[in-house]
């Protein structure tokens, strides 16, 4: 049989390549702890991006303090038959294992915080039951919530891990049909960013990055991930000197002029330690450089809320 070669990336160059990747990784949040802490430092952000290195931490303890509850079998069924993610964010009825994991992270991140910080985590942990479900609620489904700012990361990081665990519980066979091109195949939430891979069998190839539960996804390259088109796609990226290229950048915005929304898309083969929720956040001089050229970011960063100003 003869080797398919493909340049660009934007084919199905390995038949092997999963389409779908689990968030199975033991080491799912530490990792991302240990991306934000080196990403901190000399960082005009030091202080949040370490304080994001704390919440993983708190992420990472609470993820395997418990073990996952059982998806329902009726919502497996209408994945598998009908291409529905399974966990959709917006309709999955939440248990109250997600508050137990808010209540881990924010005391665990509130030991080691400094008095403003500790303050609003002692605000969230006095909020209600029904409180904390309506911010939740607006969280997933990213309403502005200026007023209840400070509360976004964490209620995000809850969320996240609450979504993982679940995630990481099915079988890639139960959410391999949903094929809706911009949206997470698990929990149906937009992707915080993409990454081209590299080494083993996803070399080269792009995947979506869910925002929510971690999932990967595989989407052809020069594809705008909002609307799908692959016209007017361009790229964009910040250059530390002249003799740069926006080339040689490993983190890009990749902006759409069919539908005016970007994404960024990490390059590992540039930079292999990327870790797209930490180097989202360490690179939001890039996001305003791109809602200055007029394009609006299509999928949201649960460990911030960049307000409405």
């Amino acid at each position: 049989m003869a080797t398919p070669i493909v340049t660009d990336g934007s084919t199905d160059r390995a038949p092997t390549a999963p389409r779908v990747v689990m968030p199975t990784r033991p080491d799912v949040f530490s990792a991302r702890a240990d991306r934000f802490a080196a990403l901190a430092a000399d960082h005009p952000m030091a202080a949040y991006l370490q304080l994001m290195a704390e919440v993983a931490r708190a992420q990472q303890a609470a993820f395997g303090a418990r073990a996952s509850e059982a998806v329902a079998g009726k919502a497996l069924a209408a994945s598998r038959d009908y291409g529905m993610p399974p966990l959709s964010a917006q309709s999955h009825e939440r248990s109250a294992t997600w508050r137990d994991d808010l209540h881990d992270i924010t005391r665990q991140v509130r030991a080691r915080s400094a008095n403003g910080v500790a303050a609003t985590l002692e605000r969230v942990l006095a909020l209600d039951v029904p409180a904390l479900e309506s911010l939740a609620d607006r969280v997933l489904a990213g309403t502005t919530l200026d007023d209840d700012a400070a509360f976004v990361p964490f209620v995000g990081a809850a969320l996240q891990v609450y979504f993982a665990r679940l995630a990481a519980s099915l079988d890639v066979a139960d959410v391999d049909h949903c094929d809706v091109p911009g949206i997470c195949p698990v929990c149906a939430s937009r992707p915080v960013a993409s990454v081209v891979r590299i080494g083993g069998e996803q070399a080269n190839l792009r995947y979506l990055i869910c925002s929510l539960c971690a999932t990967e996804w595989n989407l052809a390259r020069i594809k705008c991930t909002a609307c799908d088109t692959d016209k007017g796609v361009q790229y964009l990226s910040l250059t530390r000197d002249e003799g740069e290229k926006a080339t040689d950048s490993p983190i890009r915005a990749e902006v759409c002029d069919e539908c005016k929304s970007y994404l960024k898309i990490f390059y590992q083969d540039k930079d292999p330690r990327v870790e797209p929720n930490a180097d989202d956040l360490a690179t939001l001089a890039l996001d305003i450089l791109v809602d200055e050229q007029g394009y609006g970011r299509s999928g949201p960063n649960l460990l911030f809320h960049p307000g409405t100003a």
